[in-house]
């Protein structure tokens, strides 16, 4: 079974100083790099992509809307956004355009190191949000109109799942949902109806969850990822 995959970061830069610190950097932490030269590229990228922390040279031009979009934005509003700047003056407007860490410019790999450790956790956690567990369970849906049916969830995180069912959904709309865990672990509650396919297939963002409900699926997650975590660890020698 998988386990939380590394964090994802982007660099929007085309300075080979900035790069340099943030591969060494990085590689202290650990996470996947990618790299755009313009803020117009990173635009298109961040569209296709989920991004743990996006650093952004401000230096570049359009980088400051660039940072607005992504907290405006659907997939990668929660990103932490690393602003490097070179000019103090440009602090304020960078901050309240929506980034989280200011490092000055010319960064050093200790800098850039330090921020991604003082961050960390709260990507992690907002990425097992959004990390889905390959499952195979039934789960019973109605629609606002009451209208019944019987599905089968294919992945399941924090923040939702993605069904395959009879009838299609509405994007849009509100269902209500009930599936069980494991025995005596049933979860009940409200989603939202986010994407759909022509397979029937849908994607279901969590809004509620009843009773015991929350805490019954963050154990859940908990324990998939650790088992496996066990699973891909090296054996040890006999």
């Amino acid at each position: 079974m998988p386990t939380v995959p590394e964090l994802e970061f982007l660099l929007v830069s085309n300075d080979y100083a900035t790069l340099s610190a943030v591969t060494v950097g990085l590689k202290q932490i650990g996470g996947h790099l990618a790299v755009v030269p313009t803020a117009e590229e990173a635009r298109e990228f961040l569209l296709r992509r989920r991004i743990d922390g996006v650093f952004v040279d401000m230096q570049l031009h359009g980088a400051e809307t660039l940072v607005e979009a992504i907290r405006k934005g659907s997939s990668n509003a929660k990103a932490a956004i690393f602003a490097c700047v070179a000019d103090a003056k440009q602090s304020t407007a960078t901050l309240n355009a929506g980034a989280n860490f200011l490092l000055r410019k010319p960064l050093t790999p200790e800098a850039v190191t330090l921020h991604i450790t003082i961050s960390k956790d709260i990507m992690l956690r907002e990425k097992r949000r959004f990390f889905r567990h390959p499952v195979d369970l039934p789960v019973a849906l109605k629609a606002i109109d009451k209208t019944e049916q019987h599905a089968k969830i294919v992945n399941l995180s924090q923040g939702g799942m993605a069904i395959r069912s009879g009838k299609p959904l509405k994007p849009g709309a509100v269902v209500e949902f009930a599936f069980e865990l494991a025995i005596g672990e049933e979860l009940r509650g409200k989603g939202l109806v986010a994407w759909t396919s022509s397979e029937n297939m849908a994607g279901i963002l969590i809004q509620t969850l009843q009773g015991l409900g929350r805490g019954y699926l963050e154990r859940w997650i908990h324990a998939r990822e650790n088992l496996g975590a066990d699973r891909s660890a090296p054996a040890e020698p006999a």
